[in-house]
């Protein structure tokens, strides 16, 4: 007999909050312990468990404007289950308004992986998350599902998707960076913001740009939470490396008031600017934190 959907809830509330303190594990579930779970509960699939795990992922969201939460459920490509919620910050413009979907990619990508799956409380993703998650590699293959029933491929949603071939340019692979011979000449950065700014901006997907940008936060406790910004073929929905840097927030469990520090890293004389856009979002989470923003240089090129 399946054990009952609170049961199950429990034990995912208590393997997550045992991974929340870390940020490479944060807000996911090891593919062993997704097995185990599966198996002793009789669940079938790990889609299923994805599907139960759905009321956790919405508790994520931080909608202080709309307050409607939504949270996703996505599979990865190493079998993990990975959570994702919407979050709006208060004092912003509307668009830095980070989706669930998008949440999910972003802590895939972060890890150096795609999703395979993604359960919805629908299977019917807003049009902005479906040109979000079109610029992924694993797009093509990407499965949709719902507690209705619903399984469907991202192109069944999104038949005529404008895709980055359409400009020739290679789709998002998070599996290796796409910036490897990016520096900084900043000598006075400690090694550990040094590496994770660029560790960031070198898997930073920036194409269209060629301006890659990487943020990183800094915590009182210490721990250190970097993204970089995820370009769309369309430009916009562009993830900008604050954003995606407060996904890594939220996803740790943390609030603004814990960032002591932050740093963005820029590629100077492009034809993009994050700066103005960083600082006003950063404003908005954490008053009274300046941005310190460190000059990124290009060697090389792309991969």
């Amino acid at each position: 007999m399946n054990a009952p959907a609170p049961a199950i809830e429990t034990e995912l509330g208590d393997l997550l909050e045992g991974r929340r303190s870390d940020p490479a594990t944060a807000a996911t579930i090891d593919a062993a312990d997704v097995v185990r779970l599966v198996d002793r509960q009789g669940l079938g699939s790990p889609a299923a468990l994805a599907l139960l795990a759905l009321p956790i992922a919405t508790r994520m969201a931080r909608p202080p404007i709309s307050e409607y939460r939504v949270g996703v459920v996505g599979i990865d490509d190493a079998g993990d289950l990975v959570l994702g919620a919407n979050v709006e910050v208060f004092g912003a413009d509307l668009g830095s308004t980070i989706h669930a979907e998008g949440f999910a990619s972003l802590r895939a990508r972060s890890r150096g992986r795609m999703l395979r799956l993604l359960a919805l409380t629908e299977a019917r993703p807003c049009a902005h998350c479906r040109q979000t998650l079109a610029e992924s590699a694993g797009a093509d293959e990407l499965l949709l599902i719902d507690p209705g029933g619903s399984r469907r491929r991202l192109d069944d949603v999104y038949p005529w998707a404008f895709r980055p071939g359409a400009l020739g340019i290679d789709p998002d692979d998070p599996r290796r960076p796409a910036w490897p011979g990016l520096t900084t000449g900043a000598g006075d950065l400690a090694p550990a913001i040094r590496d994770a700014l660029l560790g960031a901006a070198r898997r930073a997907h920036a194409p269209y740009s060629r301006c890659p940008s990487a943020v990183v936060l800094r915590l009182a406790d210490g721990r250190l939470l970097a993204a970089g910004c995820v370009e769309s073929v369309s430009f916009n929905p562009t993830i900008t490396a604050m954003q995606a840097a407060l996904v890594e927030l939220v996803a740790v469990g943390a609030t603004g008031g814990e960032v002591e520090a932050a740093w963005l890293g820029v590629v100077r004389g492009g034809p993009v600017d994050p700066v103005p856009g960083a600082t006003a979002l950063l404003g908005a989470v954490t008053p009274g934190v300046d941005l310190a923003v460190v000059d990124l240089q290009l060697v090389g090129g792309r991969r």
